[in-house]
């Protein structure tokens, strides 16, 4: 079983992608909508839209000083570097025995992020991309999860997950908190 703080950590890692995705999507014009909802509607979703935009600006400020203090951390304690590339060897062997290739999904989970961002995207090309990038991320998610089914997987990536954030804790004092703080965003960004 998982600790919170694991869990944490675990969350710090997989949501860059789609807090980028709901900022990139954000970002992009509302003015197709304009034309087909009244406007209290589209107030309201400017307004959910602005909300999320400041929550994950702040989820991104966050990442940015705990993935500063890992850095920090990982030159301060070069064995750990050793224990995360063993732990990546197992891993990525997994990923190949079971025929997956995460590297063409993240790739073109990439691209939708580019697409996203395009001023002139109509509203239901933005609909197909959200739903290709759900259908990406769920396949990771999933792929992710049947290798983290493997018990020797799983322990060592609880093991390597445990021992970062131990360190990185002993190396800045403002993790802890910072740890706390990304999860309140993320409940608050999930809502």
């Amino acid at each position: 079983m998982q600790t919170k703080t694991s869990n944490l950590k675990t969350k710090l890692l997989k949501l860059a992608a789609p807090v980028a995705l709901a900022c990139a999507f954000a970002a992009a014009p509302t003015v197709a909508m304009a034309q087909d909802a009244p406007n209290a509607s589209v107030v309201a979703s400017q307004k959910i839209t602005a909300e999320q935009q400041h929550v994950a600006a702040e989820i991104g400020k966050i990442q940015q000083e705990l993935a500063a203090i890992r850095v920090k951390t990982l030159k301060a304690n070069p064995q750990l570097i050793t224990e995360m590339k063993a732990y990546e060897t197992a891993f990525n062997n997994k990923v190949k025995a079971m025929g997956y290739q995460p590297e063409k999904l993240i790739k073109r989970a990439q691209e939708i992020q580019v697409e996203a961002t395009k001023k002139d995207i109509s509203n239901d090309k933005r609909t197909e991309l959200i739903k290709e990038f759900t259908t990406i991320r769920t396949t990771l998610e999933k792929q992710q999860r049947s290798i983290l089914n493997d018990p020797a997987i799983s322990k060592q990536d609880k093991q390597v997950q445990d021992d970062v954030i131990d360190a990185m804790k002993k190396q800045d004092s403002k993790t802890t908190d910072l740890l706390k703080q990304l999860d309140q965003l993320v409940m608050q960004f999930k809502k």
